[in-house]
């Protein structure tokens, strides 16, 4: 099992996310390797009243004791776009959670990331979800891209794979308008798309191998594996699913496994088969770059982390 070294530092991270079970392993994965300083949460895969549920309970699950900040329920122009074929009827698959004691700290998770950044040096912030909550704390606030670290999203594509439509990923085509904001921001901006996601893959072997070290964690995150194969394969659990989310939070913690490079890319916000296409200029000689894209990921090592988080 992989050992974090002794002297490396967690990071400090606030997370904007829409839980979604691969939302929730990578909340598992961040409470093991960073130091959380809040969660912000979006509409995106289900509901923002479900996926700001399923952020409370998995904060209880977890223990981890940080405020909960809830967010926009639609897009920048009122649409909502959920992924329940993916992630089931309340977000998590088959995996019931006790209704949280716990309370939100407030619904306006735009203010709480201008605060956070305004007061806080040093903090990373990490989207798993649309980028909604992100781009209306920039329109309110502009000079917060200066505040931020970076700025790790997963979404988009290096490579124009999609998963809603053949050019554009969920959390981008569920609202392009702020994707755009976001990316032309000058935020200091990391982008984990699918291209990168998909060399990240768990399935039954994981799910066994978790089972069998049953602890409250490691079953939940073999119940949500097992969900997302059933969801997205049609109950073909011989197929292994890509770790999304858990990437993004890695990118942060462990960047020695991710090979990412410099590009410009701009999101489609009009065309009829492509809105929310993440287009990265690979030209020779590309426009001036407003990202870090990744690219490759040591998966071996990633997955080592991801089971050994679930694990503790």
């Amino acid at each position: 099992m992989f050992r974090r070294p002794i002297n490396k530092v967690k990071p400090r991270v606030l997370i904007d996310c829409d839980p979604g079970i691969d939302d929730a392993i990578a909340l598992v994965t961040a409470a093991k390797y960073t130091e959380i300083l809040g969660i912000t949460t979006v509409a995106g895969n289900v509901s923002l009243e479900s996926t700001t549920r399923n952020t409370l309970a998995l904060c209880e699950l977890l223990g981890l004791d940080v405020p909960v900040h809830a967010g926009a329920a639609h897009s920048l122009r009122g649409q909502v776009v959920t992924a329940e074929e993916v992630h089931g009827d309340a977000g998590l698959g088959t995996l019931t959670l006790p209704t949280p004691k716990k309370n939100i700290a407030s619904d306006d998770a735009a203010t709480y990331i201008i605060e956070s950044f305004t007061h806080h040096k040093n903090l990373h912030l990490v989207a798993l979800g649309p980028l909604t909550n992100i781009a209306k704390a920039i329109e309110r606030e502009p000079n917060i891209v200066n505040q931020i670290t970076d700025l790790t999203i997963m979404g988009g594509s290096a490579r124009g794979i999609g998963n809603v439509t053949a050019a554009a990923e969920f959390n981008i085509f569920a609202d392009p308008e702020a994707a755009s904001v976001v990316f032309s921001s000058g935020v200091r901006l990391k982008m984990i798309g699918l291209n990168l996601t998909h060399q990240v893959q768990m399935g039954l072997s994981e799910s066994k191998r978790l089972t069998r070290h049953n602890s409250v964690i490691s079953r939940t995150v073999a119940e949500l594996l097992l969900s997302y194969q059933s969801l997205i394969y049609s109950g073909n659990l011989a197929k292994t699913v890509p770790m999304h989310d858990p990437c993004a939070i890695l990118a942060v913690s462990h960047p020695e496994f991710f090979t990412l490079s410099d590009r410009n890319v701009n999101v489609e916000t009009a065309g009829t088969y492509t809105r929310g296409l993440t287009l990265v200029d690979e030209r020779r000689v590309p426009a001036e770059p407003n990202c870090r894209v990744g690219y490759e990921a040591n998966s071996r090592q990633l997955i080592k982390l991801i089971l050994n988080a679930s694990m503790t």
